[in-house]
């Protein structure tokens, strides 16, 4: 399946960078869509002051961002936080598998077109570090890795139950702003209270990687010279809350002899991104299709990023991201 992603670059302070991506995306067909509905009704539900304390705390710099999109979209601040916020739509995000070894860290994102933001976002806002990474609702993240070479991405475990706390898009972005290293990414993870069931694959610069299995009220964390990360949790504290994961636990095998085996990122995007892989999947009509590959090298600050499958054959498909100093 042919696929197409908008790759934006913005820096300037973190309200610069909302009133530049309010600008970009008023250009796109999405953009145009929310502009014919922006004055719309919030729903009842929603809170804003619970957001607002949520931010403030958790992420002050994604709250001005926020502020910066509600000035750029003509929209009050609280309808800005709902749409781009931590909790306003009820974004279903979809099955992802990772290989983590020492000096590679790769993972397909899958899930439906349809619902794909398809939107890869660089940025550089004054006070966080510098990152790129695949855009969710504009400020959230679904992957990405930041200028001291942490790489960081989310697989879902199980959409409900659904409790007050940070989405996993927000927490990804939060990471990629205020983290260099896995153990101050763990740290993050362990002190912030998560709203759904979710895994989290990182590695840093210096090789150190981990999984963080995630649910409402509880943390476990996995490490090891090389790891692998599907839709499930796999420590015997979370083991209870899975669902189903009878197809996580079979896209695990070929994962885990790819890290094993050492290979490195361009080897490892190769075993991921071919359409013929056992880590690629073509059920875009049924739920679930590869989207995107990325391979990262963190020490050397590398990025290969491949849309759709079989990007390696293609051009200008795939893109390569450097972010070493010079």
């Amino acid at each position: 399946m042919a696929l197409t992603v908008q790759v934006v670059q913005c820096r300037g302070t973190p309200f610069d960078i909302g009133r530049q991506q309010a600008r970009i995306f008023l250009r796109s067909a999405k953009g145009m869509a929310f502009a014919k509905r922006r004055n719309a009704p919030l729903p009842a539900w929603f809170d804003f002051a619970s957001q607002e304390r949520a931010f403030t705390r958790y992420c002050p710099a994604l709250w001005q961002e926020i502020g910066g999109l509600a000035e750029g979209l003509s929209i009050p601040m609280e309808k800005a936080a709902f749409h781009f916020g931590n909790g306003g739509w009820r974004v279903p995000l979809g099955g992802c598998s990772a290989t983590i070894t020492d000096k590679a860290y790769v993972r397909n994102y899958d899930f439906t077109v349809r619902h794909y933001s398809a939107r890869f976002a660089l940025v550089q806002p004054q006070g966080s570090y510098a990152s790129i990474g695949g855009a969710e609702l504009l400020t959230g993240r679904l992957d990405g890795m930041n200028e001291h070479g942490l790489c960081i991405g989310l697989h879902l475990v199980r959409r409900a139950p659904r409790v007050p706390g940070l989405l996993a898009i927000v927490l990804i972005r939060m990471v990629l702003d205020q983290c260099a290293t896995t153990a101050e990414a763990v740290s993050l993870m362990r002190r912030t209270p998560h709203a759904m069931r979710y895994n989290f694959s990182i590695l840093d610069a210096h090789g150190s990687a981990a999984v963080v299995e995630a649910a409402p009220g509880m943390v476990a964390v996995r490490t090891g010279p090389w790891l692998a990360c599907t839709n499930h949790f796999q420590s015997p504290l979370m083991r209870s809350f899975n669902r189903n994961a009878g197809h996580s636990i079979g896209r695990l095998p070929p994962l885990e002899r790819w890290a094993k085996e050492g290979l490195d990122a361009s080897a490892l995007f190769m075993a991921f991104n071919q359409s013929t892989s056992p880590a690629f999947h073509h059920g875009y009509l049924r739920g679930a299709g590869t989207l995107h590959t990325l391979a990262c090298e963190p020490k050397q600050r590398k990025m290969i990023l491949g849309v759709g499958g079989d990007a390696a054959k293609l051009r200008p498909n795939p893109l390569e991201i450097d972010f070493a100093p010079r």
